[in-house]
């Protein structure tokens, strides 16, 4: 029994004396995750603190305009809070993590930007929409508006803008005015001018100095009001019908088109509107088109054609400018006539 209880105690003072077995030491990706959690907390810490000067300088509600007032618990609280976080970056394992921060950024540090808030709040946002681009003229650059000025034709100035009224005048039904604020007044520049095409139009015309030639005379705007409007509307004012509406704007592409054109050139042009409301378009044999209701103020300068007939004037609708003639219609086999609206043969058609 005594010899049994001894070598019991032996055993176990030899159990007592072993090596206890260390823990393991924790994994390279543990030890990361810790220092991650504890400079994520250190970083919500600084910025908590942050607001404590703000909230100290905020007036309570009692205060009168103006005055700061700063409580003693709210003081006392921000000391303190500014106090554990000195303690909390001092210690060893906030100490540890800065360290091992500082190693991993000077081993590569490429992946690191000081505007990471920035950028973040630039993805967070939508895009922007697509900004109006410019307008682009859809119009074909190969269409002539205004015809080519003669050989040997000299750009009219504005001394010799009288003499070119008066011999305009002579030679020509419609009449051509210099619309002069005071009468007596010495010319300058810009001048207002007035076509009075007889019972169809008064157009008015602003010519100016040429930015290539300064003695020359171009037209900057133009302005079509109707025969019989002019008693009662100014100058440069809007037609109250679309007919003259839809004309000066047609007139205003055409000096787009051509902004240094001659002011021979364009007067010629207002010559072919002698007879607005009796051509015909071109394109749908129309004088008044369907839509709109209004005549053909569109007018083109046809070249000569090949069996010499001279260049002339294609008129067409605003609708209509760019659009090919339609098909002829197909002849009648039998040779007889058609009635048309129920009208036959010796009645009047109740079309125009």
């Amino acid at each position: 029994m005594t010899t049994t209880a001894t070598a019991a105690s032996q055993t176990a003072a030899q159990g007592a004396r072993a090596p206890s077995v260390a823990p393991a030491p924790p994994s390279e990706l543990a030890l990361l995750r810790s220092h991650i959690q504890t400079l994520t907390e250190l970083n919500s810490r600084l910025q908590a603190i942050r607001q404590i000067p703000a909230q100290l300088l905020r007036p309570p509600p009692s205060a009168a305009p103006g005055e700061v007032i700063a409580g003693p618990s709210l003081l006392t609280h921000g000391f303190k809070e500014l106090q554990a976080v000195g303690e909390l970056v001092r210690s060893e394992k906030v100490q540890e993590a800065l360290k091992t921060a500082k190693k991993s950024e000077r081993a590569d540090s490429s992946a690191l930007d000081s505007n990471l808030r920035r950028e973040m709040l630039k993805r967070r946002r939508p895009p922007p929409p697509d900004s109006p681009q410019p307008y682009r003229e859809t119009e074909p650059r190969d269409m002539s508006f205004l015809p080519p000025p003669e050989d040997g034709a000299v750009p009219i100035s504005l001394e010799a803008l009288p003499a070119y009224v008066r011999n305009f005048n002579r030679s020509n039904k419609n009449k051509l005015h210099i619309v002069s604020p005071k009468k007596g007044r010495a010319l300058s520049c810009p001048v207002t001018l007035r076509l009075m095409a007889v019972n169809v139009a008064t157009i008015y015309l602003t010519v100016d100095h040429s930015a290539q030639d300064e003695r020359a005379l171009i037209v900057e705007s133009a302005t079509a009001i109707g025969s019989r409007e002019q008693a009662s509307k100014p100058a440069h004012s809007q037609s109250d019908f679309m007919a003259f509406q839809q004309l000066s704007q047609q007139l205003a592409k055409v000096i787009r088109s051509d902004p240094l054109a001659p002011l021979q050139s364009f007067i010629e042009l207002l010559g072919a509107y002698d007879r607005l409301f009796d051509d015909s378009c071109s394109n749908c044999q129309r004088v008044i088109s369907a839509e709109g209701h209004v005549p053909p103020v569109v007018r083109r300068r046809v070249p000569p054609s090949a069996d010499g007939k001279g260049p002339q004037w294609d008129a067409r609708h605003v609708v209509c400018k760019y659009e090919p003639p339609p098909p002829a219609p197909p002849a009648d086999e039998g040779g007889g006539e058609v009635a048309v609206d129920g009208v036959g043969e010796g009645g009047a058609s109740g079309n125009p």
